[in-house]
């Protein structure tokens, strides 16, 4: 099994956790679990199956080699090779701003979770990328970045079920306006009540907007991108962590180390010494 962390912490329309292949042995079963972040696997050869849902509400699908799955966050799933055709497939985990927007417009959903080609050759494009991240494994962050766009981009135009795209969208501008103040703002004091005011809009109705789009709040995208923005100065400067929780709009220490901590999982001083590369070869079980 091949299994590659990717470490960065420096995009955030599509986050990528990790990504992957596996040729799986008969009966290979994941599950029943549960997902933190959406999961897609495509399947490179052999046969499968994939449930979601609770026992009571169970959907059941057979799949077979150049279709693809969806894993949705907090669903619970099941999934099992073959006996006789135990499947190949590979994955990447994902999240981030984009992700709800484009796996909608594939027609992807946690009631529709099977990609089908339109086309052998729409087949083909849509799995190149992530090969392609998998046969070069020392590709530069910015480059795996690169290839999932292009992997998303596949995956909308070559979906069976796509979806036509909107020609405007003004709830995307919101959207896309938020991370662009944000991105110019973290390191002021800054609130909701900014954000909402810079854009004209009622805070309550800038929150829940916000929140229905993207899935997380705008108090947690900004606290998600301050700390992500932390990470940089951890990994790349020699800054004590009172400076770095300035540099990012912590004016006190203890609130910094208390929100890096319940994002990355790790004290900063901790994730500094641990955090040292952008990806890496670590076995996980998929």
């Amino acid at each position: 099994m091949e299994n590659y962390l990717f470490l960065s912490n420096d995009y955030f329309d599509i986050t990528i956790y990790q990504y992957g292949r596996e040729q799986c042995q008969p009966y290979h079963t994941f599950g029943p679990a549960i997902r933190s972040h959406y999961l897609i696997h495509c399947i490179l050869s052999g046969k499968g199956c994939y449930q979601t849902g609770s026992q009571e509400h169970a959907m059941e699908y057979q799949l077979h080699e150049n279709q693809a799955f969806l894993i949705e966050p907090n669903q619970i799933v099941h999934y099992s090779a073959d006996k006789r055709e135990p499947w190949k497939y590979m994955w990447i985990e994902f999240d981030g701003l984009k992700a709800k927007e484009f796996i909608s417009q594939a027609g992807l959903s946690q009631a529709s979770p099977i990609f089908n080609a339109s086309t052998a050759e729409g087949c083909r494009e849509v799995f190149h990328p992530l090969l392609h991240m998998l046969d070069c494994p020392d590709m530069l962050p910015a480059q795996i970045q690169g290839y999932t766009y292009l992997f998303f981009g596949a995956l909308i135009k070559h979906s069976s079920t796509a979806r036509p795209l909107p020609k405007n969208d003004i709830k995307k501008f919101y959207i896309q306006s938020t991370a662009d103040y944000i991105e110019h703002h973290y390191m002021e004091d800054i609130s909701i009540e900014d954000i909402a005011a810079h854009l004209g809009l009622n805070r309550s109705y800038f929150s829940k907007l916000f929140k229905k789009m993207t899935q997380k709040s705008p108090q947690e995208f900004l606290i998600a991108y301050r700390i992500h923005k932390a990470c940089q100065y951890l990994r790349s400067t020699n800054l004590s962590i009172a400076e770095i929780a300035g540099h990012v709009g912590y004016p006190n220490q203890f609130h910094f180390t208390r929100a890096f901590k319940s994002i990355m999982e790790l004290p900063p001083s901790e994730w500094r010494k641990q955090n040292v590369c952008t990806h890496t070869n670590e076995p996980d079980n998929q």
